[in-house]
């Protein structure tokens, strides 16, 4: 588990980095109630189910570049496997929070898994790409492992 933790972190980073080299978009281009019904909901769905599904094709349909490269197939398994082995199959997800910057936003999520009660925070980067939202970044941690605070526990 230390080692997918360390593996996501490094495509975060590596993803996050990056990004200053995406065209920047005014400030206002992040609009919360359009990119969270819109955007980044379905986004995060089509993720989760495709790792519970193994489906790398559908997976991968919306990572930014970088993250194509930084997660390869191979890689994907890995992670897939990890987590249906440590939380289980993914069940649901609530946002608890956003945070918006110019060139990316992040949306926190509580997200529930069969084989465990406790809530995984589920953490979604999303950039923009050639005029596209695409996945720039993800995490999955036990949130009792992470310093974040559930607004509606």
């Amino acid at each position: 588990m230390k080692k997918l933790m360390a593996m996501l972190g490094a495509c975060m980073l590596c993803c996050l980095l990056s990004v200053s080299a995406l065209a920047a978009e005014p400030a206002d281009f992040w609009q919360y109630e359009k990119n969270i019904e819109q955007v980044a909901e379905p986004l995060t769905e089509q993720m989760m189910q495709a790792l519970n599904d193994e489906d790398y094709g559908r997976f991968q349909s919306r990572l930014s570049e970088k993250m194509k490269v930084a997660l390869p197939e191979s890689a994907f398994k890995k992670m897939a496997n990890d987590l249906k082995g440590k939380f289980g199959s993914y069940k649901a997800k609530e946002v608890m929070s956003i945070e918006l910057r110019e060139e990316y936003m992040i949306v926190n999520y509580k997200g529930m898994f069969s084989q465990t009660a406790d809530p995984v925070l589920i953490r979604t980067v999303l950039v923009q790409e050639n005029g596209k939202t695409c996945i720039g970044g993800i995490w999955l941690n036990p949130m009792k492992l992470v310093e974040h605070t559930d607004p509606n526990p």
